[in-house]
């Protein structure tokens, strides 16, 4: 199965290791009911939260092997200077920062274990960067009321 593409509100709900591996649960949100915003007493109007509901669905990712991952909060996330914009929430990262990072901190390379993959996964309140020799294997796991 393939992740969604573009744009979509997605929540890390999970994430844990495996025998050598590593799985990640995230969630898609939902709009909520509008709901009236008022701050300081200024009537900022209406905001719909964005929830994770029956209807939300929810994706799994495994790596069965992984080199190494890291987990930020999205509030502090930064473009990587030469990296081209972020089109898809799932993505392959090519010559990033982290795969340098790697390189000066483990023996992992493109002959042992193979060649290594940068994927990076961002959520609404997080993102996941997962070096492996392989993609991620991709499974709806509900889709309640849909």
């Amino acid at each position: 199965m393939e992740f969604p593409k573009g744009h979509t509100d997605l929540y890390l709900i999970e994430i844990g290791e495996l025998e050598n591996g590593l799985r990640i649960v995230v969630a898609e949100g939902i709009l909520g009911a509008p709901s009236p915003i008022n701050f300081d007493d200024i009537d900022l109007g209406e905001g719909r939260p964005i929830e994770i509901t029956e209807q939300s669905r929810k994706f799994e990712l495994i790596w069965d092997e992984y080199v190494a991952y890291v987990v930020r909060s999205e509030s502090y996330w930064q473009a990587e200077e030469n990296q081209p914009p972020i089109k898809d929430q799932l993505e392959r990262r090519y010559n990033s920062a982290f795969l340098d990072f790697l390189s000066k901190t483990t023996f992992a390379n493109d002959d042992y274990p193979g060649p290594l993959q940068h994927w990076s996964l961002n959520t609404l309140n997080h993102c996941v960067d997962v070096v492996s020799t392989q993609p991620p294997h991709i499974k709806l796991i509900t889709a309640e009321g849909s």
